[in-house]
């Protein structure tokens, strides 16, 4: 039985590809001929949107899904399974990726594609991955405008509520089974914790560094949340499942958020996207908590 061929095994076998397809190879290849950009994440894929460079975007993972000029882009696989033999057919000059990449960093190497490391996952990171990406494509003044717009957003949206009482809030990130026994959260040094407190809200979990990690529903009844906000960003979900997503938590009746039908569902795709569209995001947060307030648009 043929199997796929695995680290450096698989990396000969796609550079013999390469050479065949009269791609040449990582010794005669000249950097110069290469063209374009990967962008290995849907939040760097948005972001050189943003930015005005979409154009030399040549490949994007299968979840990119903005803006809309996305879908004419090339595929490349996942970060958990890249499709190391088109990313070689497609000879970029750069690859932006978050956080690093054994298979990655291989091909880049043998092939001298050059790597950018944008790890984007709180609002300071977020700023350092657009003036990063901004000086790497030659569009400074551009990265500055949108760091400058986005800011521009969330002051807005703080503005809004900030004279309005701060409800404690339970944010569950990722739940896929409707037994409540895997609930994961987010910790203070999270984007999606920023976000809420931009929005008007507290954190039950701001005390814990962690961005991400695994609560017990016992912790979460002892915090008492007064509101709960699930994400379930780009599932699809019917109205139906949703509603089944919402009525599980009547097995915890006495959370407060639970008693007065303070459970929301967040589905767009870019709620848990740490990038260009964070103001979006903080504003629809402000509107859960504080239906009162007129949020403006941001």
């Amino acid at each position: 039985m043929h199997r796929k061929p695995q680290g450096l095994g698989r990396i000969s076998a796609i550079f013999a590809l390469a050479v065949l397809a009269g791609c040449g190879n990582s010794s005669e290849e000249s950097p110069a001929s290469r063209r374009g950009i990967i962008t290995f994440a849907p939040n760097i894929t948005e972001t050189v949107f943003a930015l005005g460079q979409g154009g030399r975007i040549v490949g994007v993972t299968k979840y990119c899904d903005y803006p809309p000029e996305v879908r004419d882009k090339q595929r490349v696989g996942d970060y958990l399974d890249p499709d190391l033999e088109k990313i070689t057919m497609l000879a970029p000059d750069l690859i932006i990726l978050a956080g690093q990449h054994a298979e990655l960093a291989d091909l880049a190497r043998h092939n001298r594609i050059p790597i950018l490391h944008a790890h984007m996952d709180n609002l300071a990171t977020i700023q350092d991955g657009i003036t990063r990406i901004g000086m790497a494509l030659d569009c400074e003044e551009e990265a500055k405008q949108l760091w400058s717009g986005i800011q521009s957003g969330l002051t807005k949206v703080r503005e809004a509520v900030k004279d309005q009482p701060r409800p404690r809030v339970l944010v569950i990130n990722t739940r896929t089974s409707h037994d409540l026994n895997t609930l994961f959260t987010v910790g203070r040094s999270s984007f999606v914790s920023e976000l809420l407190e931009i929005a008007g809200g507290v954190n039950i979990f701001e005390d814990e560094e962690a961005p991400y990690f695994e609560a017990s529903k016992e912790t979460v009844v002892m915090r008492e949340p007064a509101v709960i906000i699930e994400f379930h960003a780009g599932e699809n979900l019917s109205p139906e499942e949703l509603q089944r997503f919402t009525d599980d938590w009547k097995s915890l009746p006495a959370i407060p958020a639970v008693a007065d039908g303070r459970v929301h569902m967040v589905t767009e795709s870019y709620g848990l996207r740490p990038g260009p569209r964070v103001a979006l995001i903080a504003a629809q947060l402000a509107r859960i908590l504080h239906p009162e307030v007129e949020v403006p648009p941001v």
